[in-house]
């Protein structure tokens, strides 16, 4: 059988596995220390896909938040509705009691006529004052969407919170009790149809916000299990890997050193 002096057959196949090994190891090692399972070419089309989940993700997540500041605003309108309606009612029965004007006498009605008339002015006060973020939550300006994303598709949910003003406006200005019935009744009429308009959007926005919500969740969900490493499976990947990187080179070394047994023909 002929030998062949220059060439460690033997060795450079040792060397080949260990190579393919030391290789293993790295992406194990790469793949545990970042989480990402689709790294050194683990998965090109799983990375791209992953990638996409995760990014979709993200954005019904930050539609949430969008959603979660439509109902927040919605609701600070309702808020000033329902004390506004409190005052209206203040008003409307204010109105009733300075019918009986024949049985009262000029202090009682003049103190009628003072509260009804601090009462108008603290409507218009909350109606003009009240904002949210700088906007007007109560009145014909108040009508904002919230918007909401999927898949990049952009709809709007607006909604007209408190819808035309003018009834809850004529309380302001008021001089006296005298009357004053009529405009909290056409007040409370405008209210009831503001906070009828308010519970519709609410439970619109309140149903996309839980829509966006679990779909973020599931390609949350989705993206990870393309992405993410299984750790108990590249652990042992890792294990086997080191294994045959060491056995590897322990061959290499025992393939150099049958090649010292040719020395011995030419002493």
């Amino acid at each position: 059988m002929p030998s062949v002096s220059n060439v460690a057959i033997g060795s450079n196949i040792a060397a080949a596995a260990a190579t393919k090994a030391r290789h293993g190891m790295n992406e194990s090692i790469a793949r545990l220390s970042t989480g990402i399972r689709a790294m050194y070419g683990a998965d090109a089309a799983g990375h791209s896909v992953g990638s996409v989940h995760s990014a979709e993700a993200k954005s019904y997540a930050a539609s949430t938040r969008n959603i979660e500041d439509g109902i927040s605003y919605a609701q600070s309108g309702e808020s000033v509705l329902l004390e506004v309606a409190n005052l209206a009612q203040r008003i409307r029965e204010l109105s009733i009691a300075d019918d009986n004007v024949e049985l009262l006498d000029a202090n009682q009605i003049a103190a009628l006529d003072a509260e009804a008339t601090l009462l108008g002015d603290t409507i218009d006060n909350i109606l003009t004052n009240t904002k949210f973020n700088g906007l007007e939550v109560v009145g014909s300006a108040s009508a904002k969407g919230a918007r909401v994303n999927f898949t990049g598709d952009a709809s709007t949910v607006t909604g007209t919170y408190v819808g035309p003003d003018t009834g809850i406006a004529a309380l302001a200005g008021l001089t006296d009790a005298s009357g004053a019935a009529t405009n909290a009744d056409a007040a409370l009429a405008s209210i009831a149809t503001a906070l009828g308009n308010i519970a519709a959007d609410l439970t619109a926005l309140k149903a996309f916000q839980g829509a966006a919500s679990a779909t973020s969740a599931n390609l949350a969900a989705a993206g990870a299990r393309i992405m993410d490493t299984d750790y108990a499976t590249e652990t042992a990947s890792l294990t086997k890997n080191s294994i045959l990187n060491q056995a590897a080179l322990s061959m290499a070394a025992q393939a150099n050193n049958a090649q010292s047994a040719i020395l011995s023909v030419l002493q």
